[in-house]
């Protein structure tokens, strides 16, 4: 049994799966607080800063977790910071888009369904999270980037594969 742990426990993405859905289950608690109580009390836009409350608390412990247990980050700390800021932050305002979209265009308008609309964009956003937190934000020094190997050996066949192609 402890084998199969230790196995599984080398591949980033068990990894992500177990520390990512720990900050996630953190952060969608902190959501599920602000939401209810700005729903309680009629806040206009109770989804949108429920969602900026728990991005701005839960964005440095996820940080903190993916750099040191998922990714095991080697760079400099400001950098991968600043690198996998950018990616949550892009990925806070694919939440508030597609969250007005379920508000305002589906009229999802209960604190019940604003909590499972939630539910399905943040499993939806944690896919396309991981894959540019391991293909930018921590992307170990001299990887190549997602997509890159194959144009270089192309360019240093000499584009061979287009020519005969």
């Amino acid at each position: 049994m402890r084998s199969l742990i230790l196995a599984i426990s080398r591949r980033p993405e068990i990894r992500y799966i177990v520390f990512g859905g720990l900050n996630t289950a953190f952060s969608y608690a902190l959501f599920t607080v602000g939401l209810l109580a700005l729903h309680a009390v009629g806040v206009p836009g109770d989804y949108a800063i429920a969602i900026t409350f728990s991005w701005l608390v839960s964005n440095l412990t996820s940080f903190v977790l993916q750099r040191r247990f998922v990714f095991r980050g080697t760079g400099h700390p400001f950098r991968e910071f600043v690198k996998f800021t950018s990616v949550t932050f892009g990925s806070f305002l694919a939440n508030l888009a597609l969250s007005w979209l379920s508000a305002a265009v589906l009229g999802f308008d209960s604190a019940a369904e604003k909590l499972v609309s939630q539910l399905i964009v943040t499993i939806i956003l944690v896919v396309a999270t991981y894959v540019l937190h391991k293909t930018f934000s921590f992307r170990k020094p001299g990887a190549e980037p997602a997509g890159m190997v194959a144009v270089e050996a192309d360019a240093q066949s000499g584009g061979d594969a287009l020519r005969n192609g």
